[in-house]
């Protein structure tokens, strides 16, 4: 499998926020929309080629709703320009020029706007942080000033929550996220009538690669492999490491057949790959296919049934 099929060149984020964060958000664009007195602030997010809006501020006459969406490249947008500059804009008023007529915000009057990047902790863009008013407006340092530091504070939230949910050694989703965003996407499979299959990944073999070369190569080798699984997987595929040398793989809108298809091209591009100079490695992969009501423990299961099953037959090989 490549990315051949994917609207992005990079892989998207999957980094869901929690709703103890989401009120805290909320509470800081309705503060800027009360200090700055504009009709909207707001968080916009940035996902899978589109521009949504995450948060709107609680004020009268607010036209924002959470979810509206825009596609982000050439929307003639305010926040299409702070995305690609990478920085602050300001635009006293876009009536007065005629590079914002196109821009979708003009049709409702939106003629003010100041806004900031934000940043992933990978350095991809989250979406901005903004304001906007029908009425022209400069603002002043201090109101700049003030913008900033809540972007700091919103970009420090999403360091912070990156910490908890990451594995140190590959920088993929560990085992804590794991349960968490499996819950999800089963409700989501659920609710939409998709199917979701997940794959089990274990290095052939490891302990022995461990006793000959040292712990600090089997860490080198795990985390070629993280990058490995991510590079060769499809963007919307999540892979988490339980620990050790195991590693999970969500594969939404995925039946099991078609995974383990690509679990088997993913093992044949390993077995391919030579990891160090002085080193090849082998994997085995379990699959299976979530079944309606199925509870995730009993998923999870059946996913390391079928992996032990392929381990005990030998390994280098998919089962399920």
């Amino acid at each position: 499998m490549n990315n051949n099929d994917d609207t992005e060149s990079t892989k998207t984020y999957h980094m869901d926020i929690p709703d103890n964060l989401i009120k805290e958000w909320q509470s800081i664009v309705d503060l800027i929309a009360r200090i700055a007195r504009v009709r909207a602030a707001l968080i916009m997010r940035v996902q899978n080629g589109e521009i949504e809006v995450f948060i709107a501020s609680n004020t009268k006459n607010n036209p924002y709703k959470l979810g509206n969406k825009e596609n982000l490249i050439d929307s003639g947008l305010y926040c299409e320009t702070v995305i690609k500059k990478g920085k602050m804009l300001l635009v006293p008023n876009a009536s007065k020029s005629d590079k914002w007529r196109n821009n979708p915000d003009m049709k409702y009057n939106m003629v003010c706007y100041l806004g900031f990047p934000i940043r992933l902790p990978n350095g991809d863009f989250f979406g901005t942080i903004c304001m906007l008013d029908d009425k022209e407006n400069n603002f002043s340092q201090d109101m700049k000033d003030f913008m900033e530091k809540m972007r700091n504070l919103i970009e420090s939230y999403l360091n912070l929550l990156h910490l908890s949910i990451t594995d140190q050694l590959t920088g993929l989703y560990n085992r804590t996220y794991l349960d968490i965003k499996a819950s999800k996407e089963i409700k989501k499979a659920n609710f939409n009538q998709k199917t979701i299959t997940a794959l089990l990944l274990d290095i052939d073999h490891f302990k022995k690669i461990n006793d000959t070369f040292g712990h600090q190569i089997g860490d080198e080798v795990l985390k070629n492999f993280a990058e490995i699984i991510t590079s060769f997987l499809r963007n919307r595929d999540i892979t988490f490491r339980l620990g050790g040398d195991e590693f999970i793989v969500l594969m939404p809108d995925t039946s099991i057949n078609d995974a383990v298809m690509e679990a088997d091209n993913l093992r044949l591009k390993v077995e391919g790959i030579q990891i160090r100079p002085d080193l090849k490695i082998t994997i085995s992969i379990g699959a299976a296919e979530w079944k309606c009501g199925e509870s995730l423990d009993s998923w999870f299961m059946r996913v390391d049934k079928a992996l032990y099953k392929g381990k005990h037959a030998g390994g280098n090989r998919v089962m399920s």
